[in-house]
């Protein structure tokens, strides 16, 4: 039998090492990713007025209002002028529903399945046009009202899915606690369809810099994963071990935070929208302040963070173009 030629030989180990070296690299190389959407959470109208939201040129923002909405005057009132700024600068909107607002005792309960179904038919036909849908917010926090009871949070997920089969529907819509795994399996027993889309608020992971519940809920779901509320926390004030704390972080803080929440969307492909929330800070602190403008609606660190970043990403192809 003829044996090879030593320079024969020679080329065939290099073809070898080289497609081991590729194979190598693809497989050590990050996902391939997809261009993620930025977006906004702002409770009040002044963010369209604003021109250096303008100049972001990223249109998405978000919206919370209580379930009952269109039974309540003084809630729908809000959200009238609100969603009428909005559609008067072309923005596109996400709305998400919450506890009801009109009294303490309406506040503690959750509407049955067929009273939240007529209340979000009733929404729909008055905001025709709102494709985004988040059917309730932060699920798995006690003062959700869903925090023990996830059936229920996917009872609504089933209704607004069936009620608008073309819109995104938020599954979930989450905060990193430690509860969310469970919270999260217990949730999926009752959806009527997988979720196409999962919901998380991961403050934690942003502020401490970390990416843990991020690639938690990317491991225990599948589809899209949209940050529905995130961004960088320059003061809060919570009920700490019982007694009430504030806690400063300071906008240098912020921004650094805020630069870590985007760049966890280049952790997965499956990331492809981050709502920052907030966009004006308070004139008076409260119990909360991530805004991105001070109470003057002057830029600080974050907004910069997130100007340039979205210049880079849009350059490299990483985020939707200007005015998407």
């Amino acid at each position: 039998m003829a044996t090879s030629s030593p320079p024969l030989r020679l080329h065939l180990v290099l073809a070898l090492l080289a497609a081991l070296a590729a194979l190598g690299a693809a497989l050590s190389a990050p996902p391939a990713q997809a261009r993620v959407i930025i977006g906004i959470g702002q409770q009040t109208p002044e963010i369209f007025r604003s021109p250096h939201w303008a100049e972001l040129q990223a249109p998405n923002v978000r919206y919370i209002t209580p379930w009952d909405v269109i039974d309540d005057p003084l809630q729908l009132e809000k959200l009238d002028i609100w969603m009428t700024a909005a559609n008067g600068v072309g923005a596109e909107v996400m709305i998400g529903f919450q506890k009801s607002l009109k009294s303490a005792r309406s506040g503690k309960v959750l509407p049955s399945p067929r009273r939240y179904a007529r209340a979000f038919r009733a929404i729909r036909e008055r905001y025709p046009n709102v494709r985004n849908w988040v059917p309730w917010n932060e699920t798995n926090h006690a003062t959700a009202l869903t925090g023990d009871r996830p059936r229920r949070a996917a009872q609504y997920f089933n209704i607004v899915t069936r009620q608008c089969p073309k819109c995104n529907v938020v599954a979930g819509d989450v905060l990193d606690l430690p509860n969310m795994e469970s919270w999260i399996k217990r949730f999926q027993r009752h959806t009527k369809t997988r979720p196409k889309i999962w919901g998380l608020h991961n403050y934690h992971d942003a502020n401490a810099k970390l990416s843990d519940s991020t690639k938690k809920l990317l491991r225990i779901t599948s589809g899209q994963i949209w940050f529905t509320e995130t961004g960088g926390l320059v003061k809060r004030r919570l009920n700490e071990r019982g007694g009430m704390k504030t806690r400063t972080y300071g906008t240098r803080s912020a921004a650094r935070a805020t630069r870590h929440v985007l760049n966890l969307s280049r952790i997965s492909k499956r990331i492809r929208r981050i709502y920052l929330y907030h966009w004006l800070a308070p004139s008076r602190f409260t119990t909360w302040d991530s805004a991105l403008t001070d109470h003057k609606m002057r830029p600080r660190r974050s907004y910069h963070v997130l100007d340039r970043w979205l210049t880079k990403a849009r350059r490299s192809g990483l985020a939707a173009p200007a005015g998407r």
